[in-house]
């Protein structure tokens, strides 16, 4: 990579000699007319393991938007800072824009020590991941992450323009030298400010390179200004040009919905032909934030929506298992996005946890019907109770019943056979053949005493009481 090897080798002379330069940007590297890249005012320049008076720990010197994190907390300068703020120069060339920007020199210096930069593939989808790779590295915030020397950086930028000389790749760099490039920038009469061209996102060969394979012109496309144009019209005009083609909206209060506001890369900029050119179409003049319905129930929901001058769109209702039925999940556009009033704002709601259906776990062993449970995530308690029809130790039911549909979090009665008890039916005041009848029809023994010719006076057990089968059954008869 052409301009980055060569600030890199102009760096490792200065380390060589125990120089850091301290206030490494854009206007401090020139670019003669024959191509030569230089690095200059050394004004601020300390000695390595050295202070003085101006470079002092607890002092704070260079340009706030290419300062190291080292340099921004007023501590001693290395070889690393001046690599770092080289990062900071790459980054902008191939992304148009410094990694870290604030309202202040005070808040910039600050998102160097604080943040992290956003990956340049993020703006250049063309940019190899080894040149990523290596200005990220050079954006580390501790300085022993970074490359060890100008000439470890030179050699990565170097193999890498190497991995680049592909036939398709050589037919796209500009020769900086070569009279019958026409590039978008002029070369003064004795040297270029890389700071000139600051804001124009250079193609990687471009910026890196330039170094043509055949010396002839490269291909490359000027972005045409398409502010104000209808979004359809100005697709179709990228389309044409040969460029891939993205869509943004954004609200705006001057340019009219359905036109365009910018493009990403700007416009002039001087790209390859099948580079992406994100179009920024405005939403309408009049933008105001969605308001947050999260965690409220679906009525007063839409209430906000339509109060705040927006439409309720689509209503989804899902399963959810920690948000309460009839209250939002999740809304789109989120909230505080900047839409033109009237935008449909789509709703999905909870149904709450998912309904399981009660299987039929009769006769089966305990044992067996709480793995079922279990399974199906139930909890689950066990009781015994007597039953007409199924034998003691199996399982005679559940509450909720087989069939019942219920939440996961319903407690599961799982009801153990004591064995088959029969429930002693009421025989008294009845004549002697009706009640033998009744009770040997469920199984039931009888005993008698007393007058068979009479009515049944009294019987033992009572009536609704339980007794296994071919239990006895005392019948007394007459007075």
């Amino acid at each position: 990579m052409y301009i980055g090897s060569q600030v890199a080798n102009g760096l490792k002379e200065a380390h060589k000699r125990g120089l850091v330069h301290r206030d490494i940007k854009p206007g401090n590297i020139m670019i003669t007319p024959d191509g030569k890249v230089k690095v200059t005012d050394f004004g601020i320049v300390s000695l390595q393991n050295e202070e003085s008076d101006i470079t002092k720990t607890g002092s704070i010197l260079g340009t706030a938007s290419y300062i190291s994190p080292e340099q921004a907390q007023g501590k001693p300068v290395s070889i690393e800072s001046d690599l770092y703020s080289l990062g900071t120069v790459l980054y902008e060339l191939i992304t148009g824009k410094a990694p870290f920007s604030g309202d202040s020199p005070i808040s910039t210096a600050t998102k160097h020590l604080t943040e992290k930069p956003e990956k340049p593939s993020l703006y250049r989808r063309d940019l190899p991941k080894g040149v990523e790779s290596a200005i990220l590295r050079l954006l580390e915030k501790a300085s022993y992450d970074r490359f060890k020397s100008a000439e470890d950086l030179r050699a990565t930028l170097l193999q890498q323009r190497k991995a680049l000389q592909s036939e398709q790749t050589r037919e796209n760099l500009v020769d900086l030298t070569n009279p019958k490039v026409k590039l978008r920038f002029t070369l003064p009469a004795l040297i270029l400010s890389i700071g000139v061209v600051i804001g124009t996102v250079w193609t990687l060969t471009q910026v890196f390179d330039g170094l043509p394979a055949d010396g002839g012109a490269p291909t490359l496309i000027e972005i045409p200004d398409l502010t104000g144009s209808e979004q359809a019209q100005a697709l179709e005009d990228l389309q044409n040009l040969g460029f891939k083609v993205g869509i943004e909206n954004s609200a705006d209060t001057s340019v009219p919905a359905g036109s365009v506001i910018r493009t990403q890369p700007p416009s002039n900029t001087v790209i390859n032909p099948d580079s992406l050119v994100t179009i920024i179409v405005s939403v309408g003049p009049e933008a105001f934030p969605i308001p947050y319905v999260l965690d409220i129930e679906t009525e007063r929901a839409i209430y906000v929506v339509e109060e705040s001058g927006f439409t309720l769109g689509q209503l989804l209702e899902v399963n959810d298992e920690n948000i309460p039925r009839g209250f939002v999940i999740s809304q789109n556009p989120v909230a505080g996005t900047k839409m033109s009033p009237g935008t449909t704002v789509d709703l999905v709601v909870s149904k709450g946890p998912s309904l399981i259906e009660i299987s039929d776990l009769s006769r089966k062993s305990p044992e067996d019907a709480i793995q079922i449970l279990e399974t199906l995530g139930f909890e689950y308690e066990l009781i015994e109770e007597y039953s007409e029809d199924v034998e003691i130790g199996l399982v005679s039911g559940t509450l909720p019943e087989a069939g019942e549909v219920v939440t996961p979090d319903e407690l599961i009665q799982v009801i153990v056979s004591l064995g088959i008890r029969i429930e002693v039916p009421e025989v008294e005041g009845l004549k002697y053949e009706d009640a033998i009848r009744i009770l040997e029809e469920l199984g039931l023994v009888a005993t008698v005493s007393g007058d068979t010719n009479d009515v049944v006076r009294k019987q033992i057990p009572r009536k609704g009481e339980f007794i296994e089968p071919e239990g006895v059954v005392e019948l007394t008869f007459g007075s």
